[in-house]
């Protein structure tokens, strides 16, 4: 009974703790920095009139600027990483 009370308690302790996933940016946004990574199904390519980075794919319904060259290669559906300072293709989707 001991034990599942100090696993309880952990668990509890554990929510109050913030994980290693990055830091949050401006707006309660998770930031990407060098330390992050982002792994994900592309789900959305967007573009922006009005931003700094108007080459945009959506992964894990979360906006991420990418750079042109990247935007033009990568298709919807494809499994993507950015490891704080390149984005790559790990897999293409299947058509």
């Amino acid at each position: 009974m001991v034990k599942v009370l100090v696993v309880v308690a952990f668990l509890a302790v554990a929510q109050f703790i913030p994980s290693c996933g990055g830091r949050s940016g401006p707006g309660g946004s998770p930031e990407v920095g060098s330390q992050a990574q982002v792994i994900g199904w592309v789900e959305e390519k967007r573009t922006r009139v009005h931003e700094t980075t108007p080459y945009m794919v959506v992964i894990n319904q979360m906006e991420y600027g990418v750079p042109y060259e990247f935007w033009l290669a990568v298709e919807v559906g494809d499994l993507v990483k950015f490891d704080g300072t390149k984005w790559t293709i790990v897999r293409k989707a299947r058509r």
